[in-house]
């Protein structure tokens, strides 16, 4: 194999800059500055500064981005060899401005308005605004997103199967987070205060992600080491509220829980990177709901020259907690059933993934991703003592091309490989092999063309248990980054977890046995949609409008249903279908100091028979939700109201309402937050009250909603 080398005379370049504060004046370190159509791109340094160098003589394009800005594009910087010269570059800043290139949806940069499927982006000052110690706290205010018992619910893919199956794939800087044998998503080993941001993909992704993205895909960028040490320390300390029915009120003293958060972050060299220890310790609003654990998180961004980086990263989470199932009764919501009091769990996650970048060429860049998790768990209840030992690799390898200026290619092929030694699901190992494969062109009059597949095979104890072929076709249209428009299709598929397949266990009255004769789920996704982002419209400083009407066909449904004797099976239900809409709406004024979010999306999830006639809803969907959030910034204050509405879930599983008692009546959810923010010679203060009105709901049967709570958040950076 002969490797290039980069030329360093008449006709090779460079092309060198400046960024600064438009309003005032410092230079800005860590602009990310991509050449475009090319991989070739790098960072500004301490003084604002940067060098981008071995370009063939001639003019480029330039994208220019960066967290909290509004991104700028610079058309004609022309390579020189006199380093002398270079571009002056000023950056606006725009607290509304959320991140806007994006790598989830195609696997490459991408503004998110040339993304030709869905995708929202979470930044990291919505992160903050709410104070989140986990990243469940702010998913729910996105929308199509929602959560029933920390179960991530895309669109309504999921639903709630006990925490046995989510459908939405959950990355850390590209690289799966490998949840347990239940393949569920485990928000406690995400450190929030690290995030740089947050993409969702919510039109189907198992054209590109595979088996668990088929309801859509969540992906974590961590942030990198700032040029200057940095060490933080975050203190969140509240109480929950006493309940408001005083039969209902069951301890003397009010819960209380806090968060201690210590990182430190510096440059080594070239190098960056930084820890986190983080301790938290919560009585839980109900009997069972006490937390204590300790998570330790790093990471280490590797820079070799222009041509190599990488990146590594790593989590150890461990922890003690009360083992809930359900209520001891509709007039004792908070207490655990008789017997149940003492029961709990303990048990330690790791997760160690890591990649290496290697350009090639300024048109060909390959990526090796690895990633390894290991998990164990222990129950000590009075009808549940499992126990589970389970480790899980991963490994890919993934090419990406630039043929010409309007054609691209991304391809790679990944393997998995897991095994589980647990009391619930017995001893097994899984192992999986997949290929992808997508093309994107450009075409006349603003147009690009997406079209992509994915071959899987998975076994199980040597066994095949499914083989699959993912297609995917996408088209978008954009005009200047003003408006857009996109549609899709692409066909998703699930093979079910280990849990589904093997589990037996029981935990109180609720008894689940094992079903291997399960077959794996697949969907059919269609979606139209529309973005439309207009700036300065008089004392409007920014408006973005987002759109979209979707419908999902899904075949083989894998949901938890019980038998007339409540013995509870993971089973292929007969066919579903999904039909649903977004409408999503953000405007700032007076020069984005007063900012008003609001989405709505309405579902209609039903099971169907062959023939596509409506049998039944889907359980634990919610077919309206409406979020809002306003949020004013004045000097160093800040204010933040939300409102969250879910209308009532239509159809449950577990337990059926009891009429004449009012037992788990399901009522819509009405939640009410507010926050204050205040910054003093750089302390950052926040009094967050959830929950404000004290509204009682239920989402799952038998477990109230969680109470008021009042929260103090304290940081400081140094």
């Amino acid at each position: 194999m002969t490797i290039p080398i980069f030329l360093f005379g008449q006709d090779y370049g460079k092309i060198t800059g400046n960024i600064f504060d438009r309003k005032t004046g410092k230079p800005l370190y860590g602009v990310n500055i991509l050449v475009k159509n090319t991989f070739v791109g790098t960072s500004t340094d301490a003084s604002g500064g940067f060098i981008i160098e071995n370009l063939k003589q001639g003019k480029y394009t330039l994208l220019i981005s960066m967290i909290g800005y509004k991104k700028r594009i610079i058309n004609n910087a022309e390579t020189f060899n006199d380093r002398s010269t270079g571009i002056e570059i000023e950056l606006e800043q725009d607290v509304l401005e959320s991140p806007s290139i994006i790598v989830t949806a195609t696997r490459k940069e991408q503004d998110v308005m040339e993304s030709p499927l869905s995708v929202s982006v979470i930044g990291p000052r919505q992160i903050s605004d709410k104070s989140a110690v986990s990243l469940a706290e702010v998913l729910t205010y996105q929308p199509g997103v929602n959560t029933v018992k920390g179960q991530l619910n895309i669109r309504g893919a999921s639903g709630y199967t006990l925490g046995a199956g989510s459908r939405s794939l959950l990355l850390i800087d590209g690289i799966p987070l490998l949840g347990s044998a239940a393949g569920n998503i485990s928000w406690t080993v995400i450190p929030t205060s690290e995030i740089e941001r947050v993409e969702i993909v919510k039109s189907g992704g198992s054209a590109m992600y595979g088996s668990s993205a088929m309801g859509g895909v969540l992906n974590i960028i961590t942030r990198n080491a700032p040029i200057e040490p940095e060490t933080r320390i975050r203190l969140k300390a509240g109480a929950y509220s006493q309940p408001k029915y005083e039969q209902w009120k069951w301890r003397d003293n009010p819960g209380i829980f806090n968060t201690l958060e210590i990182s430190y972050s510096r440059q080594i060299g070239k190098h960056g990177m930084w820890f986190r220890l983080q301790r938290d310790d919560t009585d839980g609003y109900t009997q069972l709901g006490w937390n204590k654990s300790y998570s330790l998180t790093s990471k280490v961004k590797l820079n070799f020259g222009s041509r190599y980086s990488g990146s590594i990263y790593g989590n150890y989470y461990t922890s003690k907690y009360g083992l809930p199932s359900q209520w001891k009764s509709a007039a004792d919501p908070f207490e655990a059933p008789l017997g149940d009091e003492n029961d709990k769990a303990n048990g330690y996650k790791f997760n160690l993934n890591g990649f290496l970048n290697f350009i090639y060429s300024p048109k060909t860049v390959m990526k090796l991703k690895l990633g390894y998790f290991d998990i164990e768990w222990q129950n000590d209840g009075r009808t549940n003592n499992d126990y589970s030992y389970e480790t899980k690799g991963f490994g890919e390898y993934q090419i990406s091309k630039n043929w010409t200026n309007k054609l691209s290619t991304v391809g790679g092929i990944t393997t998995q490989y897991a095994k589980i030694d647990a009391e619930i699901f017995g001893n097994h190992h899984s192992n999986s092999y997949a290929a992808y494969f997508l093309t994107q062109g450009n075409l006349k009059n603003n147009f690009t063309l997406s079209v992509g597949s994915r071959w899987e095979g998975y076994w199980v104890d040597d066994d095949i248990l499914d083989e699959t072929i993912a297609p995917q076709i996408a088209l978008n249209w954009n005009k200047d980054g003003v408006i857009a428009f996109r549609t899709s299709y692409g066909r998703g598929f699930r093979v079910p977890t280990i849990a589904e397949l093997f589990s037996s266990s029981q935990l109180n009255i609720f008894k689940v046995e094992p079903n291997p004769d399960l077959i794996a789920e697949t969907s059919d996704a269609f979606e139209i949609g529309s973005s439309l982002i207009l700036g300065n419209l008089g004392f409007i400083s920014l408006l973005k409008f987002d759109g979209a009407i979707f419908s999902n066909r899904y075949k083989n449904l894998i949901e938890p249903l019980p038998d007339d004797n409540g013995i509870i099976h993971f089973e292929n239900i007969t066919d579903a279908k999904i039909n649903g809409a977004e409408l999503g709406v953000n405007i700032g004024v007076l020069s984005n100091n007063l900012i008003f979010s609001t989405a709505y999306t309405w579902l209609d999830p039903v099971a169907v028979d062959n023939s596509g006639n409506v049998i039944d809803t889907l359980s634990y969907r919610f077919r309206h939700n409406w979020i809002s959030t306003i949020s004013g910034y004045w000097k160093q204050l800040s204010a933040t109201l939300e409102y969250r509405y879910a209308s009532r879930i239509g159809s449950v599983e577990l337990f059926d309402e009891n009429p004449l008692t009012g037992s788990d009546i399901r009522v819509p959810i009405h939640l009410w937050n507010v926050g204050f923010g205040y910054n003093w010679k750089g302390w950052e203060m926040q009094l967050r009250i959830e929950n404000l009105f004290q509204y009682y709901y239920v989402e799952l049967e038998r477990n109230l909603g969680e109470e008021r709570r009042i929260s103090i958040n304290i940081s400081k950076s140094f």
